[in-house]
């Protein structure tokens, strides 16, 4: 596989203002269609998206369903379950509103179908919800099913009580918890395909210094040390942030959103670059407040 078609286009700008790095705001439709293109013609041709993400998931089936049929495979996320019960009635909403898409898109089936919300396969419903993702996969209407996960216990419920093809999971070259934790290796044991996501930590690693927000003073260190060691090395952030993940052992595909098609450029010209994974594993931080946007308090 070459180092862009491991590339998996995330959509999330296209539908809402997302990003803390994100001076633009949401991605006008105009430059969604040039980034589409663009990415066409380098051989990216899977589309990671959510019902919500505002309306990225319309926008893009409009643009393959009229514009792009064959060139694009589409990996979709289940939506928010509402209560602290997975009822038959949200789930079958589901499987319309998957179906709706597949039919929308013309294709003769959906790339993946995620659980959105890991959390979700603690709850009473659970196994309803996965015999649903199960169904759609026996009829076609989905090549693959998965989770997104943010932690190793999540990834330990999924593996010892459901059978799954796709997993996406928080890695960067701050947060190697997932690979530390023996987890990357655990998940290739099982067969499963990994899709790393958080790959520039939401734009966090990208921004100047003198930038971030005080609240991230705790990691600063680290943060100064990642930008020192890609200055030396003659790599912008975004090289070294790309080659980090794609040099790592057992990442099968690279969820990357971009805002403008200037951005994607820059992903797809520092494709090349290699390096030593293990010269970085020092810059590891721990702390999950810092991690995982949701805790974020900027």
């Amino acid at each position: 596989m070459s180092n862009l078609s491991k590339i998996v286009l995330g959509t999330v700008q296209f539908g809402i203002d997302y990003g803390i790095s994100n001076r633009i705001g949401k991605t006008h439709s105009l430059e969604v269609e040039k980034i589409l293109q663009y990415a066409s013609k380098q051989g990216i041709n899977i589309l990671d998206t959510a019902s919500s993400y505002g309306n990225a998931e319309n926008l893009i089936a409009d643009y393959i369903a009229n514009e792009d049929k064959n060139s694009w495979n589409v990996i979709t996320k289940t939506p928010h379950f509402k209560g602290n019960i997975i009822d038959g009635k949200q789930v079958n909403k589901l499987s319309e509103s998957v179906e709706f898409l597949q039919k929308k898109i013309g294709k003769e089936s959906i790339y993946g179908l995620l659980i959105h919300n890991c959390d979700d396969l603690f709850l009473p419903g659970a196994d309803n919800l996965m015999n649903t993702l199960e169904r759609l996969k026996k009829e076609g209407v989905v090549k693959k099913i998965g989770v997104s996960v943010y932690n190793g216990e999540q990834i330990d419920h999924i593996l010892n009580n459901y059978s799954i093809d796709i997993i996406q999971l928080p890695f960067n070259i701050l947060d190697q918890r997932l690979m530390k934790g023996g987890y990357l290796t655990k998940l290739k044991e099982f067969g499963i395909e990994v899709h790393a996501r958080s790959i520039f930590l939401q734009g966090l690693l990208l921004m100047p210094l003198n930038n971030i927000h005080s609240w991230f003073d705790p990691i600063l260190g680290a943060l100064e040390d990642f930008h020192l060691a890609a200055k030396k090395m003659n790599l912008t952030a975004l090289q070294l942030a790309l080659a980090f993940v794609q040099s790592s052992d057992g990442i099968d595909r690279l969820v990357v959103g971009v805002n403008t098609l200037e951005q994607l450029r820059e992903i797809v010209n520092a494709k090349s670059v290699r390096i030593n994974t293990t010269e970085f594993y020092n810059l590891s931080v721990d702390n999950a407040i810092f991690l995982n946007p949701s805790n974020w308090k900027v």
